[in-house]
Order: C-alpha cells, then sequence, then structure tokens
C-alpha cells in the first residue's frame, strides 16, 4: 500500500532531551549507579492525528513492510506520549520462531496473534547441522532486508532492537519440538550438538542484526523502552522455565553463559515460575536484570517481595510491571515500588496508568518523581 511517510514521519517527533535524560537515567542503575531519578515506564494515549498512523494486523505487518513501521511507529508513539523515562524503539515483529529460518524451518502467521513455528527438525537432521554454515535464510533474511529498509526511512530517529530472539535452549526446543524433552535422557550427546548450533545461530543472527542497527556489540535498546551502556542483548528462557534445577545447571545456563558474555551482559525474560531458574539466571555475573512474564490468572505467582530482595542481594535490576494488590491505591502501589527502585534493584512499569486516583501519566510523574 502507498504510504505518505512525509506526513507520517511528521507525526513522529519525540522530544530529543527527555529521551536523553531518560537514557543517562536508565543506563546509571544498569551499572548500579544512583540517578538524579529514579526512572519509571509508562505511557500515554495517541493523539488523534496519530490514530491515523495506518494500522495493521499480525499477518498485515508481517507481509508488509511499511505496515510493520507503522504498527512500530504506533507503540514508540504511544511510549513517548508519557513524557517518562523510556527510550523508544522498534522493530521488525516476525515472531519467535525466526532465527530458525536459519535451520530451514518457517512459521505460520496468524492475524490475530504472533507467528508460530509448527515445523520442526528430525535428529537425523538435527545430527547434520554444522555451526559454521549458517547463514541468513527464508524469513530471518527478509527481516534483515527490513532492518535495513527501517535504517533508510528512519536514520537514527527511531532506533532499531532485535528481531525477537529466544535463548539457546528456547531455540533448541523450537528446533526439536517437544521430542527435545526425550532426547535430554535418551541422546544427551545431541542435544549438546544442538545447543551448540543453536549459540552459533544465536550469537550470528544477534551480531548481524545489531551491525545493520548500528548499535554497539555491547549496549542496546530494547522492547521499546529500555536502554543500557553495559550489556548487548536480552535472552529468553521461557522452555527453561519447565525444566528441573540439573537440566538447568546441564544443558541451558553454560550455554547461556557462553552467549550473554559475547555480548558483555545481557538481561534475561521468562514467562512462570521456575525459582531454580531464576537464582541459576541471577548468579550469572553478566546478567544484568530479569523480567517476569506473569501469566494471566497467575499474576501473584511471584512473590514480589522475595523477588526484588533477591534482586538486591544479587545486586541486578527488575525490568518490567508488578501486579497492584486488589484494593491498592495507585498512591500506595508507587510507595510500594519506589522503595525498591529508590534501592536501584527496580525499573517499574506502569502503563498505561495505574489507578483512579492517579489516571495521567503527568500524575503518576509527579507523584512518583515527588517520592
Amino acid at each position: 500500500m502507498a504510504m505518505d511517510w512525509d506526513a507520517i514521519g511528521r507525526l513522529w517527533n519525540p522530544d530529543l532531551k527527555r529521551i536523553e535524560l531518560a537514557k543517562k537515567r536508565q543506563a546509571a542503575v544498569w551499572r548500579g549507579e544512583r540517578p538524579d531519578h529514579w526512572p519509571i515506564i509508562l505511557g500515554g494515549p495517541l493523539s488523534p492525528a496519530q490514530q491515523a498512523i495506518p494500522d495493521a494486523n499480525y499477518q498485515e505487518a508481517f507481509e508488509d513492510d511499511e505496515r510493520m513501521l507503522c504498527v512500530q511507529l504506533r507503540g514508540a508513539c504511544g511510549i513517548t506520549n508519557g513524557n517518562c523515562d523510556a527510550v523508544p524503539s522498534a522493530r521488525g515483529n516476525y515472531g519467535t520462531g525466526v532465527l530458525l529460518s536459519c535451520f530451514g524451518l518457517e512459521q505460520r502467521v496468524f492475524t490475530d496473534k504472533m507467528p508460530w513455528l509448527l515445523q520442526h527438525l528430525t535428529r537425523e537432521q538435527v545430527a547434520a547441522l554444522n555451526p559454521d554454515d549458517i547463514r541468513p535464510a527464508g524469513t530471518f533474511a527478509r527481516g534483515l532486508d527490513y532492518m535495513r529498509w527501517h535504517r533508510k526511512m528512519m536514520g537514527d530517529r527511531l532506533p532499531l532492537y532485535c528481531m525477537d530472539t529466544q535463548g539457546p535452549f528456547d531455540l533448541a526446543h523450537l528446533a526439536l519440538g517437544d521430542d527435545l524433552f526425550y532426547a535430554l535422557y535418551d541422546d544427551p550427546p545431541l542435544v549438546h550438538h544442538l545447543m551448540e548450533c543453536c549459540l552459533s545461530l544465536s550469537i550470528k543472527a544477534h551480531t548481524w542484526m545489531k551491525e545493520i542497527a548500528g548499535e554497539p556489540r555491547t549496549s542496546l535498546h530494547h522492547s521499546g523502552t529500555l536502554y543500557a551502556e553495559n550489556m548487548g542483548i536480552r535472552v529468553c528462557e521461557d522452555t527453561t522455565a519447565i525444566l528441573g534445577p540439573d537440566n538447568i545447571e546441564t544443558f541451558t545456563m553454560p550455554y547461556t553463559r557462553r552467549l550473554v558474555s559475547h555480548f558483555g551482559g545481557a538481561w534475561a525474560h521468562y514467562c512462570g515460575r521456575n525459582d531454580a531458574l531464576t537464582h541459576a539466571l541471577l548468579a550469572i555475573p553478566e546478567i544484568r536484570g530479569i523480567n517476569f512474564g506473569h501469566i494471566p490468572g497467575h499474576e501473584a505467582d511471584h512473590g514480589f517481595e522475595q523477588a526484588m530482595a533477591w534482586c538486591r542481594e544479587r545486586r541486578k535490576v527488575y525490568f518490567g510491571s508488578w501486579p497492584r494488590f486488589p484494593g491498592e491505591t495507585g498512591r500506595d502501589y508507587l510507595k510500594r515500588l519506589h522503595g525498591w527502585a529508590a534501592q536501584g534493584c527496580l525499573i517499574p512499569h506502569t502503563y498505561p496508568a495505574i489507578g483512579d486516583d492517579l489516571p495521567e501519566p503527568r500524575q503518576v510523574l509527579d507523584f512518583w518523581y515527588g517520592l
């Protein structure tokens, strides 16, 4: 579809001084330093003009570069309208399995949900993989082309972050499917071979993407909001979260640490709750922080105080949201979060708003900075 990019570009007019201040604050926290104010992430509603930026469903954006950029612009506008400590960025959003295109595996694309990988390699195909032979291919190669086009269109006005990348064990699960869990016990050498291949894939893919984005190896933008100068990637451990401690120690953390060390550090994410995994990640010096995906209906599974205490003890940063307690006012919620943020172990997300008593972003920021 034809877009009036001059008109759309004028709708992306962020306050660059405010973004520089946000970068300074976030980078300080990730380094373990005290900023002038503890950062907070929230968003704001789109203006009527910004609402006119074309929207698209998942499949439309997946198949059309211009629609992809428009969707990403809408998200970035919402973040900057919060006038907060977020650092806006954008990506080519091609699904969690996009890197596996380099192994010849392609995802199914849907209109109403993210792409998903439904095909897998056989054990024989895994055995034939050679880490040295990995090259851009399929959707991943097209995603690199999108990133180049994004840079051409936006320059440095809207920084790129990496396409959706998973940790080495998550990639191994996507590649082999659920047969991976049997192979842990009946063919460990094959699993270690696959892990070496997935580690090589992740290192190469991140390197290719960060080079196109013009980003140093050991710093990053991510998730449309995050900025740090002492780590280069995010690592996801969603499949690792269903493993026991022995398998975590044997098959995942050695490869995760090699990956994050290559990029000068990382922050980690996983959905659900697995305390053994949390401790294993926090024990890696190069892991700077962590984020939990709170599963709907199980938002309170992680004990807030306990998790934050673990981060404080390990000198890590929790980057993300925490649910409000039943009946908790917005002011009480912010006071609870600020108590931990002021110890340097939390950069909270509270968008779009945090309660009836503080319904507007400006009210949230004024209250937060006044604590």
